[in-house]
């Protein structure tokens, strides 16, 4: 499965995007496993924080950066590390 991450917004409004493929790396297919995307909420507004944009194959959904947690975060964290 491809897994893309974007992050915008922040103090200085930048963009960061990295992608991966779950057939190269276990540890993203693990965690895929774990999360179920249909239970993240809808974020709220909020200044100068990050909103991200979790896409797992075809699914894409928001996530504030107060609603990171557990399972979601170690996938964000590992792909915007381990992406390109």
């Amino acid at each position: 499965m491809k897994v893309t991450v974007t992050r915008s917004g922040g103090f200085a409004g930048m963009v960061r995007r990295a992608e991966i493929d779950s057939a190269d790396h276990p540890t993203v297919a693990r965690l895929i496993d774990e999360i179920d995307l249909g239970d993240v909420p809808a974020p709220a507004p909020a200044a100068d924080r990050f909103l991200y944009e979790v896409e797992v194959d075809d699914h894409c959904v928001p996530v504030a950066e107060t609603d990171l947690c557990g399972p979601l975060r170690d996938l964000v964290d590992y792909v915007l590390t381990h992406g390109r």
